[in-house]
């Protein structure tokens, strides 16, 4: 034969078994704003690796509300090839300067950005 028993309502909440209401409200609050920080777009890194005639240049970014897009830039020039590729090589004229710009964008309108400037060296790697 079953038994069965009654238990009040603030025996369960003593005991953990059941959450008040603002106890639920405070930690789905909590919850919330702390994956809005953890999707805050970030530059991870970036470099560009100086070869013979060419740059080999990758970036690393993590976060942002999708989707995201990398867009890159030589010399203040858009080169559109290049969008939304995280690694490139770029091309180069010996003994020339040049200045590289990555930005990473998201949907929520944040952007990080990858820059640096390097001369492009001749001859073999």
């Amino acid at each position: 034969m079953r038994t069965s028993y009654k238990i009040a309502l603030p025996a369960l909440l003593t005991a953990g078994l059941l959450m008040s209401p603002a106890a639920l409200s405070a930690s789905a609050s909590a919850v919330s704003s702390g994956s809005a920080a953890a999707m805050a777009l970030t530059l991870d890194g970036g470099s560009c690796e100086a070869l013979a005639r060419r740059f080999l240049c990758e970036v690393s970014f993590s976060g942002g509300v999708a989707p995201t897009s990398v867009r890159w830039f030589v010399n203040n020039n858009h080169i559109p090839s290049f969008d939304n590729k995280r690694f490139v090589a770029i091309g180069c004229q010996p003994t020339f300067s040049y200045a590289i710009r990555a930005v990473v964008s998201d949907a929520a309108g944040a952007s990080v950005e990858f820059r640096t400037s390097a001369i492009c060296r001749s001859g073999n790697p």
